[in-house]
């Protein structure tokens, strides 16, 4: 009996010590495995996310409790919602239950204040967001967790308010100079204040560390066009098709390859490709506006409305992208209003806007004026500007056939009722009625002049126009 007794009680001594091995083994797979996610989450590009959520469900499957998992989790999921559009609001509430209660100070709970924060700003509720940020920044206090400036400094660039988004991100970077999301939403922000230069050392900066980043590599490229500088990110040819790519990526490189074919003058391959963009994008709203702002000026006047007004539903009017959208909407339906006052986004469909509503509001000599402001260089990258160049300068050439461009056939409509030539004004305005964003105005130019010819326009010269932007003004009634 006494030596059954020992064995007993060795192999429960034995069990013990394995059973202690086994979960000492399984304590320090998880510690790396949070560790990971850790950086993952502060390299910050999409397929860092990526990786960081996948460990952050293994985690969350093998240990429900460990907060640090399921508030990393949570932030992950919730940047993803944010910035890039994606369906994870769900994944988002989940790990934030499993965080549990909160305590001030306490690391899970800071992260997690900010994942609602993000969540919260995904859903359009802006006021919301930028409350649980700055009080995620308060209770923060004086640790080294960017994460609720992060959230701050992105729920303010949706309201608007840019210079204090900046600092919030400034702020995010001091305190963890490696948190690089931070670093790419300053430039994003930069670009909007109008500052492509401090825009691109940003981003140089940060590719330098992730040279695959399709994000930051797009984003540099959007800055070297506002520079008209030679883009040296790759703009891929074609845009990547791998299922774990978010929408919003694809969007965003369909997008920039629409603007380089509008500004080399492939007019319809830039209408193409911006309709695509369109129709990828998710509610990411600075992409929305971008995108309606682009298809405004290539004529798709009610297409870019409707982007505009999806935006809307999460961004502030006054926020530049989307007060800028809303410009070119207003503008290319024939209505002359003022452009936007603040903050002119660096990019060059901005410029063209800018020229062009200078053309609308005071005629050629505030063309001229825009158009030397914005140099000379402007005009050599910019098929539209260097068009609009030309009814200042020599606009005299050969006839061209119907099917020739749309913003030439409307330049040189404009120069022939300058100079008093209406025949050729109304035969070139007529082939200038669609495909532009001021093919509203060449509407309007045609009737007249015809009316000074004492001729009656064929309504169905009106079609196509009405087709893609039935606001215009000009239009005759049906």
């Amino acid at each position: 009996m006494r030596g059954a007794a020992w064995i007993v009680a060795f192999v429960a001594v034995a069990g013990v010590a394995v059973w202690l091995l086994v979960d000492r083994k399984s304590n320090a797979g998880a510690e790396q495995m949070l560790a990971d996610m850790t950086a993952d989450i502060e390299r910050g590009g999409v397929a860092d996310l990526g990786r960081a959520q996948a460990l952050g469900r293994h985690l969350a499957f093998t240990n429900a409790r460990n907060r640090d998992a399921a508030a990393g989790l949570a932030f992950t999921s919730a940047t993803l919602a944010a910035d890039y559009g994606m369906d994870t609001s769900r994944e988002t509430a989940d790990a934030l239950v499993r965080v549990g209660a909160t305590a001030p100070g306490d690391a899970p709970s800071v992260i997690a204040a900010a994942a609602r924060a993000l969540d919260r700003l995904h859903a359009g509720d802006r006021e919301a967001a930028s409350r649980l940020a700055a009080e995620a920044a308060a209770a923060a206090g004086d640790t080294e967790l960017p994460h609720p400036l992060y959230a701050l400094g992105r729920a303010r660039a949706r309201n608007g308010d840019l210079m204090g988004s900046a600092r919030a991100f400034e702020a995010a970077i001091i305190r963890a100079p490696g948190f690089s999301a931070a670093r790419v939403a300053w430039a994003e922000v930069e670009l909007d204040l109008g500052d492509a230069k401090a825009a691109r050392a940003t981003l140089q900066a940060v590719l330098a560390h992730a040279p695959k980043d399709i994000r930051i590599g797009l984003m540099l490229n959007e800055a070297e066009a506002a520079l008209d500088l030679a883009e040296t990110a790759p703009l891929l040819t074609a845009c990547p098709a791998e299922r774990w790519i978010p929408a919003a990526l694809v969007a965003r490189c369909t997008l920039a390859r629409a603007l380089r074919a509008r500004r080399g003058g492939s007019r319809a391959a830039a209408r193409t490709l911006a309709e695509a963009a369109a129709g990828l994008a998710p509610d990411e709203p600075r992409l929305l506006a971008r995108i309606a702002l682009t298809l405004a000026q290539l004529g798709a006047v009610d297409r870019g409305a409707a982007l505009a007004d999806r935006a809307r539903k999460s961004m502030a009017a006054g926020a530049p992208a989307l007060a800028w959208a809303d410009a070119a909407v207003s503008l290319g339906r024939g209505r002359a209003g003022a452009l936007p006052s603040g903050a002119r986004p660096a990019d060059p469909e901005v410029r063209l806007l800018a020229a062009r509503a200078s053309l609308t509001a005071g005629g050629v000599g505030a063309l001229a004026a825009a158009l030397d402001e914005l140099g000379a260089a402007a005009r050599t990258h910019d098929a539209d500007l260097a068009e609009l160049a030309r009814l200042h300068r020599d606009a005299t050439g050969p006839a061209h056939p119907a099917g020739d461009d749309p913003v030439r056939a409307f330049v040189e409509g404009l120069r022939a009722r300058l100079d008093g030539k209406l025949d050729v004004a109304g035969q070139r305005l007529r082939h200038a009625l669609s495909g532009h964003g001021d093919a509203c105005r060449a509407a309007g130019e045609y009737r007249a002049t015809l009316r000074a010819l004492k001729q009656k326009p064929d309504p169905a010269v009106f079609a196509p126009l009405r087709a893609e932007n039935a606001g215009c003004v000009n239009l005759p009634k049906p």
